[in-house]
C-alpha cells in the first residue's frame, strides 16, 4: 500500500520498501495511520523512512493513493532510472516521484502541496521547487480511470476531494514561479473546522517540536476555543460561518467559499495545504490528537510516542468538597445519532438524585422533572465555569468532552456510540475512561441514524447502571467519595 525503491545510480543497485498502515503495533513495516493527512504527507513520510535506512542518492515513492507494492514499480522502472522523473498513467495519474534523496529532505515542507492526483501540475510543482528537469514519462498499459470516492484502503479522494488538491498544488506554483522569497513563506494548515477538531489540532502542535506547518487557518468564531486551548500555530482567521453539521455544504464546497473569503493576499503569502480528512478516521486505532501530530510533521514510528500511551499532560480536579459529588453532563451530540439516548438519562439522572448527588445537564431543560438542572455553556469560558463547578464531568464525542478532558485534565467520562474511544478519547486513568457497549457494529461512524437497527438512536452507549458505576468509581478514586 506504501512503497518505495531506493536507487544507487551509479551501480544500478535497486532496494525495495513496503509499508502497510498500521492498525496499532507500529512494527517496523507499518506506517501510522492518520485521517487527516493529505497523501504528500504520506510521500514525505515515506522519503525519510526509506532515505533513513539507505545511502542511495535516488528515491523513487510511489504514489499513496495507490495500493503498489516495491516489486511492482521495480517491474515498471526496469529498463532503470538514472535521473529524476515522474513517472504517469496514460491518463496521467502520478505513478512514482523519483527525486535526489537530498533534495526530499531539503523541501519536504513544500512537499505538502503536490496533488497526488494529476502528474502535469505535480511535474510543474517539483520542478519550480527543485530547479531541475523533470521528464514525465507515461506508461501507456496502465489507465486509472475515475478515483473512488473511497477506496478499501481507506482513502476518499472522490472528483471534489481531487479539486482540492488540484488548486492547492496550482496556487502552490503560482507562488514559486512568481515569488523569488517562496522559500521563505510559511505553510498554512487548511483546518479550521469543527470545534472539537480545533482543540485536537492545537493540542498537536504543541506536542511537534519541528512543525512542517506554521500557520493554520481557522474560523473567527473559534477565537475562544484557539484562545484557551494554547495554539501553537499563527492562526489565519477564516471570517465565514463554520461548517454546518448537517452535511448541507460539504468540506470541498466549504474549501472553495473559504478561498474567495481569505482572498488573494493569503494565497499570495501562503502555501495553503488542505488538512481535514483524507481517510476514513474510525479505521485507524490511533488517537485524534496523534493523527494531527502526524499531519504537522512528526514521524510515530514507536508506541510509546503515543498520546493514548502517555500520562495525561494536565491533570486538574473540583476545588469543592466531595459531599455532595456534583456531575456535569452534555448529553446532546447535535445529531440524534450522537445524543446520549433520553431513556437512558432519563433513568441516570433519577438514580443519581437518589443517591444524593447533584446533577447539571448543559442546555437540557427536559430532563429537569427528573432531578436535574440546566444550564447554559455555550461558550468556552462559560464551560471552563461550570466545569470548575463540579466534580466530574460526563461527556460525548463533540467538542465538550474534548476541551474538558484534553485541555482543562479534568475528571472526565467520555460516552461513545457510533464514534471509536481510540480515536477522541481513549485511554482509562484516575481522571479518565471512555465506556460504551461493545457492539461489534461499533464503530459505525454513522451521522443520520443507525444502519443496523434504524434507530434515530444509537444503543451503543453504555447503560445508565453502567455510566453510574463508572461515576462512582471515579468519585471514589479521585475524590474519596463514598456514597453512604
Amino acid at each position: 500500500m506504501l512503497t518505495g525503491l531506493a536507487v544507487s545510480t551509479a551501480s544500478g543497485r535497486v532496494e525495495g520498501f513496503d509499508f502497510r498502515f498500521s492498525k496499532g503495533r507500529l512494527a517496523a513495516d507499518e506506517m501510522f495511520d492518520s485521517a487527516t493527512s493529505p497523501p504528500a504527507r504520506y510521500v514525505v513520510e515515506l522519503a525519510r523512512r526509506i532515505g533513513g535506512a539507505s545511502s542511495a542518492d535516488l528515491l523513487a515513492i510511489a504514489n499513496p493513493l495507490l495500493p503498489l507494492k516495491a516489486a511492482q514499480i521495480a517491474g515498471w522502472l526496469k529498463e532503470g532510472v538514472r535521473e529524476p522523473m515522474i513517472l504517469a498513467s496514460a491518463d496521467g495519474f502520478p505513478l512514482v516521484y523519483c527525486l535526489p534523496r537530498a533534495l526530499f529532505a531539503e523541501i519536504e515542507r513544500f512537499l505538502l502541496t503536490l496533488s497526488a492526483v494529476d502528474a502535469e501540475l505535480d511535474q510543474r510543482l517539483l520542478e519550480g521547487l527543485t530547479g531541475l528537469s523533470l521528464p514525465r514519462r507515461r506508461m501507456q498499459g496502465i489507465t486509472i480511470g475515475p478515483y473512488p470516492v473511497s477506496t478499501p484502503t481507506g482513502w476518499f479522494q472522490g472528483p471534489a476531494r481531487q479539486g482540492v488538491l488540484k488548486v492547492t498544488t496550482a496556487n502552490a506554483i503560482k507562488i514559486v514561479e512568481s515569488r523569488k522569497d517562496w522559500r521563505d513563506l510559511p505553510v498554512a494548515a487548511f483546518h479550521p473546522y469543527h470545534a472539537g477538531s480545533i482543540i485536537f489540532f492545537a493540542m498537536a502542535s504543541r506536542d511537534v517540536t519541528a512543525p512542517l506547518v506554521t500557520r493554520q487557518v481557522v474560523c473567527s468564531s473559534y477565537r475562544d476555543i484557539v484562545a484557551a486551548s494554547g495554539l501553537a500555530l499563527d492562526p489565519v482567521w477564516l471570517k465565514l460561518p463554520f461548517l454546518p453539521r448537517d452535511n448541507s455544504v460539504g468540506e470541498p464546497q466549504y474549501f472553495a467559499h473559504s478561498l474567495n473569503r481569505l482572498g488573494e493576499s493569503v494565497l499570495r503569502d501562503n502555501f495553503v495545504v488542505f488538512m481535514r480528512y483524507s481517510r476514513v478516521s474510525a479505521i485507524s486505532p490511533f488517537h485524534m490528537i496523534d493523527h494531527d501530530r502526524f499531519t504537522l510533521g512528526e514521524s510515530l514510528t514507536r508506541p510509546d510516542q503515543l498520546r493514548q500511551l502517555q500520562p495525561p499532560l494536565v491533570t486538574e480536579r473540583c476545588a469543592l468538597p466531595a459531599a455532595p459529588l456534583k456531575v456535569l453532563f452534555h448529553a446532546t451530540g447535535g445529531t440524534s445519532i450522537k445524543n446520549y439516548p433520553l431513556d437512558y438519562a432519563k433513568v441516570a439522572v433519577r438514580c443519581l438524585r437518589g443517591l444524593g448527588i447533584e446533577v447539571s445537564v448543559i442546555g437540557r431543560p427536559d430532563l429537569e422533572p427528573f432531578g436535574a438542572i440546566s444550564i447554559d455553556a455555550d461558550e468556552t469560558d462559560a464551560l471552563t465555569a461550570a466545569v470548575r463547578r463540579h466534580h466530574i464531568f460526563v461527556g460525548l464525542d463533540s467538542f465538550p468532552h474534548h476541551y474538558v478532558r484534553s485541555v482543562m485534565g479534568w475528571p472526565t467520562i467520555g460516552l461513545f456510540g457510533a464514534t471509536g474511544a481510540a480515536n477522541f478519547g481513549g485511554g482509562w486513568t484516575p481522571h479518565y475512561r471512555a465506556i460504551d457497549s461493545a457492539l461489534a457494529c461499533h464503530p459505525c461512524g454513522a451521522e443520520t441514524g443507525c444502519p443496523v437497527f434504524g434507530t434515530a438512536e444509537c444503543i451503543n452507549y453504555a447503560k445508565p447502571e453502567h455510566l453510574i458505576a463508572a461515576i462512582l468509581s471515579m468519585a471514589e478514586q479521585v475524590y474519596g467519595f463514598v456514597v453512604e
